[in-house]
């Protein structure tokens, strides 16, 4: 087990704007054909104002396949993740867990070794962690991997091929949202909400098109582009849309019916369109396997 307290750590106060900062890798920098560049970053562009009491990672015998990923509860005081790997964890902090992204130089066990990890902010700050938005909290985790794991780690910039999302003839076929004061914060960031009814079948609410194309993307062989111009939120259902991410690494691309998922939205007068475009790739050059004890 380890167990790092940081009860007493002094808060942070940042009084400059710092000079880099470091894009979700999702997201499209460029649409042209410009030669693939290299940027070095610092492993994280801005720190929290608040710090985790508790952060602890411990072995676990194998990867947890039941569908329990990360787990915050809505008038919690953590972040835990059973029995996945430090890769899963990675892309929770730095990809939001959207699209698939491009990871490179990572060590194997990254991708082999499960944990059950949790994080925890101290009592007197539940209250300021209950009130953060899911970016803030994806920040602390990148904290954690800088001062625990010690990442190093920059950014490339690659011609990938995408899906740019856009409207179809006829327009769009989507019911506006109607705010609820009463409603809970959103479960994925700012973007709306996301459940399933059965296996394939998803149900968007107060959802922008940002998540509709982060969650297509995540079941996808590329990322998908927003480029839609819909800037409100709707409440809609897409079928089919399987439960599992799509990953290079562990899936086949065969056992993935991707014609499917892309017919899947004409319903809603959406459409698919291939294409490429620049995006952010994380290459590692350093991290420190979670220690134990």
């Amino acid at each position: 087990m380890f167990l790092v307290s940081r009860k007493y750590v002094h808060r942070l106060i940042w009084s400059a704007v710092l000079l880099l900062v470091l894009s979700p890798p999702t997201e499209v920098l460029s649409q042209t054909n410009a030669a693939p560049a290299t940027r070095t970053v610092p492993a994280v562009a801005t720190q929290s104002q608040i710090k985790f009491d508790v952060i602890s990672f411990k072995r676990c015998e194998r990867i947890d396949l039941s569908g329990k990923t990360t787990i915050i509860p809505p008038g919690g005081d953590s972040i835990s993740r059973h029995c996945q790997v430090t890769a899963a964890l990675f892309d929770f902090a730095y990809g939001g867990g959207g699209s698939p992204y491009l990871l490179k130089g990572e060590p194997a066990w990254m991708d082999t070794d499960a944990y059950d990890f949790l994080a925890k902010v101290a009592p007197e700050d539940v209250p300021e962690w209950q009130a953060m938005t899911m970016a803030s909290r994806r920040q602390m985790l990148r904290d954690v991997f800088a001062d625990v794991l010690n990442l190093k780690v920059h950014v490339e910039t690659v011609a990938r091929p995408v899906y740019n999302l856009v409207v179809a003839k006829g327009g769009p076929k989507l019911t506006e949202s109607k705010p609820d004061p009463n409603a809970p914060a959103a479960s994925l960031g700012n973007m709306g909400t996301m459940r399933y009814e059965g296996p394939d079948e998803a149900v968007y609410t107060g959802a922008t098109m940002k998540l509709l194309a982060n969650t297509l993307g995540a079941r996808l062989d590329r990322s998908v582009i927003d480029m839609t111009g819909l800037r409100g939120t709707y409440d809609f259902r897409v079928k089919p849309l399987p439960f599992a991410h799509y990953n290079p690494k562990s899936s086949s691309a065969e056992s993935m019916d991707f014609a499917a998922i892309i017919d899947g939205i004409q319903d809603l007068g959406l459409k698919l369109d291939p294409g490429k475009a620049d995006a952010s790739a994380f290459v590692i050059d350093h991290i420190d396997r979670p220690r134990e004890n």
